[in-house]
Formats: structure tokens, sequence, C-alpha cells
């Protein structure tokens, strides 16, 4: 077991048409950005290497491949440890998506259909199912799912792929604030504040409405630096 997490159990998907490798990376990369992996934990090679049944060379490989991504740092002579959070990144980051996606929404509200917002509507549902259950995980992929789908909506899929990094960055964080007491709550209500400027065709208050939600980083970022310094870098 590696730092008391399994991750055996999160390592179901090491068949398929992908290498061993990239299963590797993908257990990691899950329990860094679902933070179950905490920012300045050790990535033992030999650790992981007996606890996913596998060699230590595509464990290095999966390390050297987060680091590259900004997650992982590998000391020469000391080890491999989960990135810690640089604050700077976050606010650069929430900069970079709140750019693109008021623009999304902007765009989108300018123009609004019932199709569109019936989709959104729904996928609304689905994140008040999540809220309710307290589910944590699935209201974070059905989060992630509305943006790409506001993004893809515009035409603008590949826009999705080009703010991967600024995404990465905000996700740890986003993870820690989930949690809070309401604030599952709080993230679907911004949620339907959007939607529903987007359906009133109000492109400036969609825009803001998208600003204020994915800015959020940063106001959590103040509370994670008294709570939780070690976290940062």
């Amino acid at each position: 077991m590696v730092e008391g997490l399994r991750l055996r159990e999160r390592s179901t998907a090491f068949g398929g048409p992908r290498t061993r490798g990239d299963a590797i990376y993908e257990v990691l990369l899950d329990a860094i950005l679902k933070v179950d992996l905490k920012p300045g934990a050790a990535l033992a090679k030999d650790a992981i290497a007996r606890e996913l049944g596998v060699s230590r060379t595509p464990v290095g490989d999966a390390i050297n491949r987060l680091a590259a991504l900004g997650l992982a740092s590998v000391v020469p002579q000391v080890g491999s440890f989960v990135s810690h959070i640089s604050p700077q990144l976050v606010v650069e980051s929430s900069f970079l998506r709140s750019a693109a996606e008021s623009a999304v929404v902007h765009r989108l509200a300018s123009a609004a259909n019932r199709a569109l917002v019936a989709d959104l509507r729904d996928r609304l549902a689905e994140q008040g199912r999540h809220v309710a259950a307290g589910d944590v995980d699935r209201f974070h992929v059905a989060d992630d799912e509305f943006h790409r789908f506001l993004m893809n909506a515009t035409g603008m899929a590949g826009v999705w792929d080009q703010i991967a990094t600024a995404r990465l960055n905000l996700v740890r964080i986003r993870r820690l604030g989930l949690p809070q007491p309401g604030r599952l709550a709080e993230a679907h209500a911004e949620h339907g504040v959007i939607v529903d400027e987007i359906e009133a065709r109000r492109p400036r208050g969609a825009a803001k409405a998208m600003t204020d939600h994915i800015r959020y980083a940063e106001v959590y970022l103040k509370r994670l630096e008294k709570e939780n310094p070690d976290f940062l870098v």
C-alpha cells in the first residue's frame, strides 16, 4: 500500500488496448487530481510497483509523464514526489480558463436555442442528483462534462485541449474545495445562473457568471493558504 492509498483498487483498467504504462499513469494521475495522493507525498517506485503488481520501469515512465505536466517532481538521488500546488499557476490558470470560457458562453447567449438550453437543463438535473447524494466524484465528472459541452457547442472543441494544462492546475484546488460544506450546492447553483443567462440571451451576464464560477478557485486558494499551507509551494 502506498501511504495508505490502495492504488490496486483503481487498476481494473490494466487490460484492453492501452499499454500497461498508460494504465499506471492514469491510476496515479487520478489519485493526484483527487488529492488522494496529497501534495508533497512520496511517489516511491518500488512501493507503487508492488501495490500494482508491475515492474519499476512503467512506474518510472508514468512518473516522468506526470512530471512533464507539473504534477510530480523528480529529485535525483532523493526520490519522486507529488508536486505542491503553485498559487501563481492557480491564478494564471484561473485567468486563462475564465477568459476562454466566458467568451464561449457570451457567444452561446448571443444566439441561444431551445435545444441547447434543454440539453443544459438536463445536465443541471443530473448534477443536482449528485449534489443530493453528496457524490463528489460524480459531480466532478458531470461538472467537467458541462464545461466541455459548452466549449463544444460553439464549435471550439480544440480549445478544450489547448487549455488542458490550465484545467489540471485547477483540478486539485476544485477537488479540495468541493467537499467543503455547501460547496457542491454552490457550484451547482453557479452552473444554474450560467444557464439562466444563456437562456435569457444575456451575453454579458453569462460571461460574468462564468468568470465568477471559475475564479472561485482563487477564493478557495486563500483559504488553503491558511488551513493547509504545506500543500502549497
